[in-house]
């Protein structure tokens, strides 16, 4: 089995709240192959606080090369 580990950014929409956050990040990283741990490492607000930018380590079985 291939594993491969991913430092992913993601933006983060006002739409998703923090209750999908999880499915939200999980739905973007098994675009990339099947996901077998992740982590948030960082959030990056914007000044105005309109978008935010989140930080995800992820280690992947299978990657998709993309």
């Amino acid at each position: 089995m291939k594993l491969r580990k991913v430092d992913y950014y993601l933006d983060w929409p006002v739409s998703v709240k923090i209750n999908d956050l999880r499915r939200f990040i999980i739905q973007n990283l098994m675009k990339k192959g099947r996901v077998i741990r992740w982590s948030i490492v960082d959030i990056r607000v914007s000044v105005d606080s309109s978008k935010k930018k989140l930080r995800i380590n992820a280690v992947l079985a299978k990657p998709i090369n993309s």
